[in-house]
């Protein structure tokens, strides 16, 4: 496959993703900024990595939580994503090499499992991380109360929030991210300590 074709390829997966990733907190926007931020990880430690692998990963890394494709399978949302890329993938015929680079990143994005062995791996995770954090993380957060069964109101948010923020910043590979997290984890003090003193310790959220 030649490069007119990858990004031909590249381009069509990410007006699938558009179409198909309205979620407001997993959805297309997610997917766009996560490679953003990865992108600029990769810049900043001077990774050498597969562009097109890391931003086909970066697009499909959610798209087993979506409807058209959220299998009715016991496997979790990252493994179901993985497949679902492969199998859109090998239908397109982009290299098999190259889809299992894609896959790996995507099977292995969730904060708590083990990082992949690739370099778009790594970054595809620790953008993924950087993502839960600073006030972009916190719009994602409450954005989930009604949404997902455990954060079922604005308390409940709150405390997810503050969560995330404890565990997430140590489970970051670079020392780019690391940086970036300490300036997000800032921001949702920040935040923590206002809605804390608007409310009364969180007693009236």
């Amino acid at each position: 496959m030649n490069e007119g074709a990858v990004r031909d390829l590249a381009a069509e997966i990410e007006a699938l993703v558009a179409r198909a990733g309205t979620h407001p907190v997993w959805g297309y926007a997610h997917c766009l900024r996560v490679h953003e931020t990865a992108r600029s990880l990769a810049r900043e430690e001077e990774l050498d990595h597969d562009e097109e692998a890391l931003f086909l990963a970066a697009l499909l890394h959610d798209i087993g939580l979506y409807r058209a494709y959220n299998l009715r399978e016991g496997r979790d949302h990252a493994e179901r994503s993985a497949s679902v890329a492969t199998r859109i993938l090998r239908d397109r015929n982009f290299p098999e090499g190259r889809i299992l680079l894609v896959a790996d990143a995507i099977e292995h994005h969730p904060p708590g499992r083990a990082p992949g062995s690739s370099t778009e791996s790594l970054l595809l995770k620790d953008a993924v991380i950087l993502d839960y954090l600073g006030s972009i993380g916190l719009a994602r957060i409450f954005a989930m109360v009604g949404l997902e069964e455990d954060v079922p109101d604005i308390l409940a948010a709150f405390h997810h929030a503050q969560e995330l923020r404890r565990r997430l910043p140590r489970l970051l590979r670079f020392a780019t991210s690391r940086r970036i997290a300490l300036d997000r984890c800032m921001e949702m003090d920040r935040f923590f300590g206002s809605l804390k003193d608007s409310s009364r310790g969180g007693k009236l959220l």
